[in-house]
């Protein structure tokens, strides 16, 4: 595994798993101050791993589609849609389209799945608790920055609203684990809640290995009306 700095990432941090041509997983971080660089690190570790830890055949990743991207491009393209409103030429739409789709479906995959590591990652190592509490508290302090009017009028209604109903499923669980139920209270001043307690339960009822991972993340997507975003695609290896 190569693992470097990326100050350019719009997240904290980033895995590819290695696959066709490329021999090795890369990790690309986001020097941050003060740096959870490790549990960020082993978290991103510990999420690649989890597609190793089904049988081969039952290795998938979550991908989009032109025929995907379609379901986005009827939303954008609409009377009043994004494209009309901010006056986007085809370029640009396509452009933002494929930001906004890509952004979602890594987004709901990494937070449902994502969970699961969080459920397990500090138990087989204590040591990470402290890193862990950073981590969470800058996830929670951007996704709380998301909600905002300026960030709603530069997407569609259906992917602000679904990308706010994970992130209130996050919120929930973070609420529970660190016993700080205010952590919940942005969301539910916006309306979030109930569909964040939705998806919670889904996750709760689905079971933890990672042979059930795609049937929580589909289960999650029939929930925010997105399940015609994606495909899954056969992870093939590196050759």
């Amino acid at each position: 595994m190569q693992v470097m700095e990326d100050s350019s990432l719009s997240t904290f941090a980033v895995i590819r798993i290695a696959q066709g041509n490329m021999p090795a997983h890369i990790l690309r971080y986001k020097p941050l101050i003060p740096p959870p660089v490790d549990y960020t690190i082993c978290w991103q570790c510990s999420l690649a791993l989890r597609l190793f830890e089904r049988e081969p055949e039952q290795r998938f990743q979550i991908a989009s589609t032109q025929e995907t991207s379609g379901q986005l491009d009827k939303i954008l393209y609409a009377p009043n849609g994004l494209a009309q409103k901010l006056g986007l030429a085809k370029a640009q739409t396509e452009s933002l389209r494929d930001q906004l789709l890509q952004g979602l479906i890594t987004h709901l995959y990494s937070v449902a799945v994502g969970l699961r590591v969080s459920d397990s990652l500090t138990i087989e190592y204590p040591e990470l608790l402290e890193l862990e509490a950073e981590h969470v508290e800058r996830e929670l302090n951007i996704n709380r920055e998301s909600l905002s009017d300026s960030v709603r009028e530069m997407m569609p209604p259906e992917v602000y609203n679904a990308t706010h109903k994970i992130n209130t499923a996050y919120a929930l669980y973070w609420s529970n684990r660190l016993e700080k139920p205010e952590i919940v209270n942005p969301y539910r001043l916006h309306g979030f809640e109930a569909a964040g307690n939705e998806l919670l339960q889904i996750f709760e009822s689905v079971p933890n290995d990672p042979s059930h991972d795609y049937e929580l993340v589909d289960e999650w997507a029939e929930v925010l009306g997105i399940r015609g975003w994606y495909v899954w695609t056969r992870y093939e290896g590196a050759k």
